[in-house]
């Protein structure tokens, strides 16, 4: 094993500032694309507004990214007609090179890598997405007999489920809050590629509650859609106190009621590092990544978060960081900034001088453990 010493200066964590500002035109313009065009896995993170957007001189072609130091990390694949990609990728990397910055790829799927290979980028495999056919999900039989028990017994004992549309009262909004903020505890929401909790993103999207014998909400999930057959669990909270197959059950009533609804697939979010270095021909940087799955376990539990999506499916969709004339270990750090800090509109970044060590201690590439259980 070797050790990295690297640190981010002040004059790198400003450079995570937006190269142009986003304004609500721009939104608008997006909302209407992706109901044209359909999104991506991740299209829905935009809402978040801390990326940039890029349109490709045509406006047929969109890339999400964020800066930071002499970087534009993409976030998920470019988003318009698959005729247009490969062009589209050549224009972003004409751009990136124009103003004397290198893209990564952060997230990209199968589908397009023969694009960024044209462009002569690399590729380290970084996580899986889950995803569920709705139309073969079934509680019946041996294997569905702990999910069928845990959604028997929150029935008998009166637990209810409902999915809520916008617009949304302050009150409700307040109370979902409240949720958020007690799964949150004392840690920090994250950004980027992970979802995080604000009245005005959440205001967005349906959302799927579960209540309480008593009628109070004790759980809840966002449903982001990709505008084509596929729905996301986005945002997931509970209450820290909610009783054990909470989330368990939220999820089967979200997979009847997307089924009932015309929907062909339920993604289920990004497992990170899952099967990632297990084949003897993996490259040395696939296999390191195996030893922080085995072993960094107890620090980041991403066994855990792989054993409770794989309760639900065994379709796994890989997931690709795509990379050229890079040092692999800084873009990863950087990558790990990125996620850690959640940007805000007139202060990217505020952190001790130990920001990075705890960056890392907190979660490094485990973006989306939910501590679903």
């Amino acid at each position: 094993m070797f050790n990295l010493n690297i640190s981010f200066n002040k004059k790198q964590i400003e450079m995570m500032n937006p190269i142009h500002n986003n304004n609500d035109l721009q939104y608008d313009q997006l909302t209407s694309f992706l109901k044209e065009n359909g999104g991506n896995h991740v299209s829905h993170l935009i809402y978040l507004k801390d990326k940039e957007m890029f349109w490709t001189k045509e406006q047929d072609v969109l890339f999400v990214y964020q800066r930071i130091s002499n970087k534009l990390i993409v976030l998920g694949d470019p988003i318009g007609e698959e005729a247009k990609i490969h062009a589209a990728i050549k224009e972003f990397c004409e751009f990136s090179k124009r103003k004397g910055l290198k893209p990564v790829f952060y997230q990209i799927s199968p589908q397009y890598m023969q694009y960024y290979h044209d462009s002569g980028y690399r590729f380290l495999k970084v996580a899986e997405t889950g995803l569920v056919n709705l139309q073969q999900f079934s509680l019946d039989g041996k294997k569905g007999a702990k999910l069928r028990t845990k959604l028997n017994k929150f029935t008998r004992n009166n637990f209810t489920f409902s999915v809520v549309h916008p617009p949304y009262s302050d009150q409700f909004l307040s109370e979902i809050k409240h949720i958020s903020d007690s799964w949150l505890g004392s840690q920090k929401e994250k950004g980027f590629s992970v979802v995080s909790f604000s009245k005005e993103y959440v205001s967005l999207f349906p959302i799927a509650l579960l209540h309480g014998p008593a009628g109070n909400i004790i759980a809840f999930a966002t449903l982001a859609t990709d505008y084509k057959n596929t729905i996301t669990i986005d945002l997931m909270r509970k209450y820290s106190d909610s009783p054990y197959g909470t989330m368990d059950v939220l999820f089967i009533h979200i997979f009847h009621w997307a089924k009932n609804n015309s929907y062909q697939t339920c993604s289920l979010g990004m497992t990170p590092l899952s099967n990632v270095g297990t084949c003897k021909h993996s490259f040395t940087s696939e296999k390191l990544i195996r030893l922080v799955y085995l072993y960094g376990n107890s620090m980041y539990n991403f066994k855990g978060l792989k054993e409770f999506k794989s309760k639900f499916t065994s379709n796994w969709e890989p997931k690709y960081l795509a990379y050229k004339k890079t040092i692999l270990p800084l873009t990863l750090l950087q990558l790990l900034v990125l996620i850690n800090y959640k940007r805000s509109a007139r202060n990217p970044m505020k952190k001790k001088s130990n920001s990075l060590k705890n960056t890392i201690a907190n979660g490094v590439l485990n973006d989306h453990n939910e501590r679903l259980s």
